[in-house]
């Protein structure tokens, strides 16, 4: 049987994207669609025999067999619907609805986390305005992370440097966006859990898919940068997890209910922090830094046996 796969992005030329296309242009027991999320539209209509579908320009998506979604930070609110209505009307995907909505705002997917046993989050407060900023600082040291919830690849993500300047940017987000922001401890590395002598920062990106780590990188972040994403310029290394670490990746999974994650983690002294859980994640660099690993492969491979299932 050959199956109809579609891939939902904004964007076709996107990394991701581009590499799934490809995958699946090059197999036989595949064909794949480019669904541009623009042109997607869920219909509910209990006046037909088939009372909900989804079309794609005008045409229903009912023939096809899965859907792998790459939805960006901006497309969000939709992205959530699309993947609310694919359920609805039985089409498997390798996100739910439900994991985007855990993981796309941090402090949500903090939440969510919370009640696994022996994992460590930084201290985060979420705040909507700057009336009790005198408090709530009071609970950090500088430096210390502002950042918006919803940011990626280090956009939205600002070090600060003293009290005066968090008020001053505080200030400004409340006035500016209406909306809240995040204030988080800087966490320090360990020294004994990365042996580097270079003194750059650094974190771990572990990639999943289904229950399969493919793997996990160090992130080291270039001269003069302190965020450690590859779209800020960090370079990045193989890096072995022990089995602690792989035991807490399983928690994470299984907690949120993910089946594709990029997991990025933070090695303390006092043991080792969840930063974020991303669930489109890209594996560009990945890639570059495992040779012999096809993301794509995979994670079509991955949604041919959830469909078969």
């Amino acid at each position: 049987m050959k199956y109809m796969i579609g891939i939902m992005s904004k964007n076709r030329e996107f990394f991701p994207t581009a590499a799934l296309l490809d995958e699946l242009a090059k197999r036989s027991d595949c064909s794949g669609i480019y669904l541009s999320t623009p042109y997607i539209s869920p219909l509910i209509d209990n006046l037909t025999p088939f009372k909900s579908d989804a079309l794609f320009a005008g045409q229903s998506l009912k023939s096809i067999d899965g859907i792998i979604p790459r939805v960006g930070r901006s497309q969000t609110e939709i992205g959530l619907i699309y993947l609310k209505h694919f359920e609805l009307i039985g089409i498997p995907t390798t996100i739910t609805s439900e994991a985007l909505y855990n993981t796309r705002d941090k402090f949500r997917c903090y939440q969510t986390l919370y009640k696994i046993p022996d994992i460590k989050l930084p201290k985060t407060i979420l705040i909507n305005n700057s009336y009790a900023f005198e408090r709530i600082i009071e609970r950090f040291k500088f430096p210390v992370v502002i950042k918006i919830p919803d940011s990626s690849q280090g956009a939205g993500t600002i070090l600060v440097p003293n009290r005066r300047v968090a008020e001053e940017i505080i200030d400004a987000l409340a006035l500016q966006h209406h909306s809240p922001v995040l204030i988080q401890e800087f966490l320090t590395p360990s020294i004994s859990d990365i042996k580097r002598d270079d003194k750059k920062r650094s974190d771990i990106r572990v990639l999943v898919v289904g229950n399969q780590i493919l793997g996990a990188m160090e992130r080291i972040a270039s001269k003069g940068e302190w965020r450690t994403n590859y779209a800020q310029g960090a370079i990045c290394k193989p890096y072995n997890l022990d089995e602690n670490m792989q035991e807490q990746i399983y928690k994470i999974v299984e907690q949120i209910g993910i089946e594709v994650a990029g997991i990025d983690l933070f090695p303390t002294s006092e043991g080792l922090y969840v930063l974020e859980v991303n669930a489109c994640p890209g594996w560009k660099a990945f890639e570059e830094t495992y040779p012999d690993i096809k993301v794509a492969k995979i994670i079509v491979d991955y949604l041919q046996h959830k469909i078969q299932d």
